[in-house]
């Protein structure tokens, strides 16, 4: 499959034969996932070394460069890539990975069973076969149902290899999980810390510091994360008006829904919802 043709008709999931070009900070705003079949690669990250042999995958969430990639001659890898705005578009409900988030961005490394790295391939096939399908009366359908599929297989994988080290971490991921726990009930109405801080019972400040030490970000950030995935959620999958929308999660006004949502999409809601209903093709 020619992957630079691929890159112009689905911007937001393909496939990159360059592993060179995928991970030299040109899709930043990605999500990378590269599969080692033969051969070995390393590279450094956020000032660590890392080594990655045959058997291994690799998950990149923010899709920062690599700095002193190397690869051997006889590599053989499979890298595909998602959008941030694929993952805004197309929520998943995992939230019960967050606890461990910043184990992730540490840790980019996973090493899997032949069975793992077998499942993984097969799934990656089948979105392959997906993206071809164009003139599937459910193309999109079909195409977000092998995407879920695989992302929900590789959390799985991911969890499993490092379930020790990913939910360690004491009193301050305990608070953090609890205040996840409330987003998910509350983030369409409330969403600042300091209404979660009192739920919780302790200060906004410590709110936020443990959630840096237990995720990587501050509380405000998960706040936004919680709330924009329910706002698309809404534009994508439902005939609700702006106006509707915009009144059910309680902005005051319908300007402030769409500054809201195209400060952190870069599209106005009207075009964030035509674009998905087009399937999220270039326009």
């Amino acid at each position: 499959m020619d992957s630079k043709k691929e890159h112009i008709q689905k911007p937001d999931i393909f496939f990159c034969e360059d592993i060179f070009e995928a991970c030299g900070g040109k899709y930043n705003d990605y999500l990378l996932h590269i599969f080692i079949i033969e051969g070995s690669m390393s590279f450094r990250l956020n000032n660590n070394l890392f080594q990655a042999k045959a058997g291994s995958g690799v998950i990149l969430i923010e899709g920062k460069p690599l700095q002193d990639l190397r690869v051997s001659a006889d590599a053989k890898t499979v890298v595909f890539l998602k959008s941030k705005y694929y993952h805004q578009a197309h929520p998943l409900r995992m939230t019960h990975h967050v606890r461990g988030l910043k184990f992730y961005y540490d840790n980019p490394i996973m090493q899997m069973s032949a069975e793992d790295m077998e499942l993984c391939l097969r799934d990656m096939e089948d979105i392959k076969h997906r993206l071809q399908q164009e003139g599937h009366l459910y193309h999109q359908e079909t195409l977000k149902r092998s995407i879920e599929n695989f992302t929900y297989d590789i959390f799985d994988i991911y969890t499993r290899c490092n379930q020790e080290q990913a939910t360690k971490g004491g009193q301050e991921a305990l608070v953090t999980q609890q205040f996840i726990d409330l987003l998910k009930d509350h983030v369409m109405k409330e969403r600042t810390v300091e209404f979660y801080a009192d739920k919780l019972f302790v200060t906004p400040k410590y709110l936020s510091r443990v959630c840096q030490q237990s995720t990587g970000h501050h509380a405000s950030f998960w706040i936004t994360q919680f709330a924009l995935t329910h706002m698309l959620e809404l534009l994508t999958d439902t005939d609700k008006s702006l106006t509707e929308i915009s009144n059910e999660v309680n902005f005051q006004s319908l300007s402030h829904f769409t500054r809201f949502i195209k400060n952190h999409t870069g599209l106005t809601p009207s075009e964030f919802r035509m674009k998905k209903r087009k399937g999220g093709k270039s326009t």
